[in-house]
């Protein structure tokens, strides 16, 4: 039997999770398979702080500007595999925890910071070096609208509704 891959082509390189302990589950396959991955909590962030959060989480260069542009740079940079993860990682996580959070704070940002990730995972496909992001959000009923040209979806163990309940 072939195990799963790490990377599953159907899958979109945006995903959401809704029960944190699913998404745990989905981050240590990937961290023993010798994937690399970045924890964040965007709980607290608001339109005036998750530039310079994201930038100190992925260890963007000190001339880090924290506005979109040099977010997309420097994501950009990430995705080539230059800053943000250890070198030699196979495939890479931006997990955000409280993605919910950030969205109610600061929804004009929120969306603007998913469509530069997924500009940058779609770029970091073309490098061969994956870049996934994980958005876990308390709330079950989290909807985004595509972004670049990904569409957000939930993850394969929640696509369901009735598998976002908490028990």
């Amino acid at each position: 039997m072939n195990p799963e891959p790490l990377v599953d082509p159907s899958r979109s390189v945006i995903e959401l999770y809704h029960r944190a302990e699913v998404l745990n589950d989905e981050l240590g396959r990937i961290e023993r398979a010798g994937g690399a991955v970045v924890r964040v909590d965007a709980g607290r962030w608001e339109s005036s702080t998750y530039l310079k959060a994201i930038g100190e989480a992925l260890g963007f260069p000190d001339h880090y500007g924290a506005n979109l542009d040099a977010l997309a740079d420097c994501l950009g940079d990430v995705a080539a595999g230059f800053h943000g993860f250890p070198a030699g990682a196979g495939v890479r996580v931006l997990a955000i925890y409280q993605f919910d959070a950030f969205r109610r704070a600061a929804p004009a940002e929120a969306l603007a910071f998913v469509d530069a990730l997924a500009g940058a995972a779609g770029t970091a496909l073309k490098y061969g070096r994956p870049l996934l992001v994980m958005l876990q959000s308390d709330d079950p009923d989290l909807s985004l609208p595509p972004v670049a040209p990904v569409v957000v979806t939930w993850n394969r163990a929640e696509h369901l509704r009735a598998n976002r309940h908490t028990t």
